[in-house]
């Protein structure tokens, strides 16, 4: 637990740099064990201790070293729950308009991403964007949540100015939360994620035909409703080698333009880090009128698209629950 004296030094330290005081962060010595297990100044946010240095922009070194002023470390992020979570208390806390350094670098090994624990950052869906990270200029060696991106992984200068993000240092090393259990799934489906889904890539189909062919099958299309099968069925899909196709899952706009809804009526969870996006802060669907279909679209890293529903793709159905 941080102590006043602890708290006198970050203030000091503050005052020289030459912070004004409204933007020296805000930590009230009552608010110890907030979640009944985050120390002051960390807040929960989901099953993480997190503090969001938005008073403060430094390089990357210098981010780690602020982290450990406050017994941590830079976040860890290697589930999609995770991700999510902290997405989430981004945007419904006003923090949308500023980037995050958080642990991960390939400064040891280009291209080989690890945290300073030494775990293996994940790649692809729903971390990164498509053609991330890339290593702009040969210098991008640390990693941030990125704004303009909303909030997915890049790779970046370390020395260039971030807002640290800070995890609570005991609960820093992470792991993969336990697998779902493997089900029993009848022919043609397989056990994806907690879910039985047939990857029918012998098939391309409208929208509507491809629920059709879903029905032939005793199923209809899948519903994505957690970030963590979207995270299984991107690993599924290029482990077995059908990455190269794109599939029509079921949610739609096509009743109200709009209002994204599976076909049982539940609504389809907008925003990062289930959809994509074309071009930086412009975060799909985008397609309006002409586009009221759910795709995962190969070319996007099967992120959630909006598309044409008369366009022919593959049907990804599931087992009724």
């Amino acid at each position: 637990m941080c102590s006043r004296t602890a708290l006198i030094l970050m203030c000091t330290h503050l005052l020289v740099s030459g912070y004004e005081s409204d933007q020296w962060p805000v930590v009230e010595l009552g608010a110890a064990n907030i979640s009944g297990e985050c120390s002051m100044p960390f807040l929960a946010v989901g099953d993480q201790c997190l503090y969001f240095a938005t008073f403060a922009e430094v390089t990357y070194e210098e981010a780690r070293q602020m982290c450990h002023s406050l017994n941590g470390e830079l976040a860890v992020i290697l589930t999609a729950t995770r991700l999510k979570n902290i997405i989430d208390y981004l945007y419904d806390n006003g923090l949308s308009a500023k980037s995050l350094w958080i642990d991960g670098s390939d400064q040891a090994t280009e291209g080989e991403w690890r945290t300073s624990f030494g775990e293996a950052i994940p790649m692809g869906t729903p971390f990164f964007p498509p053609g991330e990270p890339n290593d702009l200029g040969g210098d991008e060696d640390c990693l941030e949540l990125m704004d303009a991106f909303f909030f997915q992984f890049n790779d970046r200068p370390c020395t260039v100015f971030r807002h640290p993000m800070c995890e609570q240092q005991w609960d820093v090393a992470q792991t993969e939360r336990a697998s779902p259990e493997e089900l029993d799934c009848p022919p043609f489906f397989v056990s994806v994620g907690g879910l039985c889904l047939a990857f029918m890539t012998w098939a391309e189909e409208t929208w509507a035909d491809a629920r059709q062919a879903c029905h032939g099958m005793s199923g209809e299309l899948a519903a994505i409703t957690d970030i963590e099968q979207l995270r299984a069925i991107y690993l599924y899909v290029h482990q077995e080698g059908i990455d190269g196709h794109s599939f029509w899952v079921g949610g739609s706009d096509a009743a109200t333009e709009g209002v994204w809804t599976w076909r049982d009526g539940q609504p389809v969870t907008m925003g990062s880090p289930f959809w994509g996006f074309q071009k930086a802060s412009l975060l799909e669907p985008d397609g309006g009128t002409a586009e009221n279909c759910l795709l995962l679209k190969a070319n996007g890293a099967h992120y959630f698209r909006d598309a044409s529903c008369s366009l022919l793709m593959t049907p990804l159905c599931m087992t009724p629950k």
